[in-house]
């Protein structure tokens, strides 16, 4: 389980700046995003829920990644939980319901604004 809650974006400008690209290659990753505006995810809000299945290579939006490239934000301003899981999760019929299908090609900028509209 890890909390992501306001904090300065590192300043050193060799730092990696969190959250980086990476691959969940043994568990299921679920977050909840409860307040804020979410740092790496544009069109996230609260009470939304994102699964990234094993397997699933994910990181920040591209225009969150460039801002805390250049740190024009100094700080997240963000509360959220998530979940690494041991086993694989399954999706209950009734999720289908409040899904947003365009969520999947949000991964690809063109993608997601055909999903959008």
């Amino acid at each position: 389980v890890c909390t992501f809650v306001p904090r300065p974006i590192e300043s050193d400008p060799e730092a990696l700046k969190v959250p980086f690209f990476h691959n969940n290659d043994d568990y299921d990753e679920v977050i909840f995003y409860h307040r804020g505006q979410f740092f790496s995810r544009d069109n996230i809000h609260p009470g939304m829920i994102t699964l990234h299945p094993c397997g699933f290579p994910h990181g920040p939006h591209p225009k969150a990644f460039a801002a805390g490239a250049k740190a024009a934000r100094k700080e997240t301003d963000e509360v959220a939980v998530m979940i690494d899981t041991r086993d694989a999760l399954d999706v209950a019929p009734a999720a289908e319901s409040v899904e947003f299908k365009g969520y999947v090609g949000s991964w690809n900028p063109e993608g997601f604004r055909q999903a959008a509209e």
